[in-house]
């Protein structure tokens, strides 16, 4: 196989993975990825229960995942589907289809972090997604880069497997507008993360950008996971956070150049978005 990221990818015909495992003794924690070539199988997982997160992404072949419910849903060229830890599932498989499949792997807690921070989304436990050579060049290296690591290495192998995770769910969760419906997303996010100190006007940018309010806020939550103008506030408070690690900038310098009315109303939001006040922040104390 001819490792170039212009070249064709041909899916192996063998079992090529690699697991690492993180930390200390008994921890369940590590990063894993592989290619699995399953001809000839049927039940591949039946009343499976694994104790890590994996998301497996069918390269060729037909078969069918069931959830925990005992929902049948079809598996193809494309789709995509989840193990969630300790979450019962079966998933078949056609024994004539020529079966291949990617897949990437998270231990609990870091599938309970990617979560929270909506790098991973649960939501159906199947899904689908494009497919391209120039993304299965990219696990494959995550694979064989994975095989050979020294210990060293793990953590920015961590930060690649995480990167591919997050660019797997994009797929996921794109519809088929999605280049400009992208597009407008990434503008509103630098209009909203920026001039704070100006107004922002929303229906103005929608009115730009030919798109209606409501569709807008409803796109960007299902994103982002907020509403647009919690992450304006998201943004304004990240900026602060940042100002008040330079002690020569006063509360109230922050508080006008951020556009707050007041010293009192950013001292306000920041406690009860950070959870201690801006001094406190900026003296490392809690409360």
């Amino acid at each position: 196989m001819l490792n170039g990221k212009n070249a064709p990818f041909v899916p192996p015909r063998h079992r090529e993975a690699a697991y690492r495992s993180m930390g200390g003794t008994g921890s369940r924690e590590g990063i894993g990825a592989g290619f699995m070539y399953k001809g000839g199988i049927t039940a591949d997982n039946v009343n499976f229960r694994f104790p890590r997160y994996v998301l497996v992404v069918v390269l060729q072949g037909r078969g069918s995942y069931v959830d925990d419910r005992g929902e049948n849903y079809p598996l193809g060229p494309g789709s995509c589907f989840q193990r969630f830890p300790q979450k019962s599932h079966s998933n078949y498989i056609d024994p004539d289809s020529e079966w291949s499949e990617f897949y990437l792997e998270a231990g609990p807690l870091l599938y309970q972090a990617l979560s929270a921070m909506l790098i991973i989304r649960a939501g159906s436990p199947v899904s689908s997604m494009p497919l391209d050579d120039e993304l299965k060049w990219h696990i494959w290296d995550f694979v064989q880069a994975l095989k050979t690591a020294n210990e060293d290495m793990l953590p920015e192998l961590v930060s690649q497997g995480i990167g591919l995770l997050g660019e797997c769910h994009r797929r996921m969760h794109a519809p088929p507008e999605a280049k400009d419906r992208l597009l407008v997303f990434e503008e509103a996010c630098r209009i909203l993360g920026s001039d704070f100190d100006q107004d922002c006007d929303l229906n103005k940018f929608c009115r730009k950008y030919g798109v209606g309010y409501e569709y807008f806020r409803k796109m960007f939550k299902e994103r982002c996971g907020i509403s647009p103008w919690q992450y304006r506030i998201r943004r304004r408070l990240d900026t602060a956070c940042g100002m008040l690690g330079s002690p020569g900038i006063p509360v109230a310098e922050i508080a006008a150049r951020l556009g707050y009315s007041s010293p009192y109303e950013f001292s306000a939001q920041f406690k009860r978005y950070i959870g201690t006040s801006p001094v406190h922040f900026r003296q490392g104390k809690r409360g």
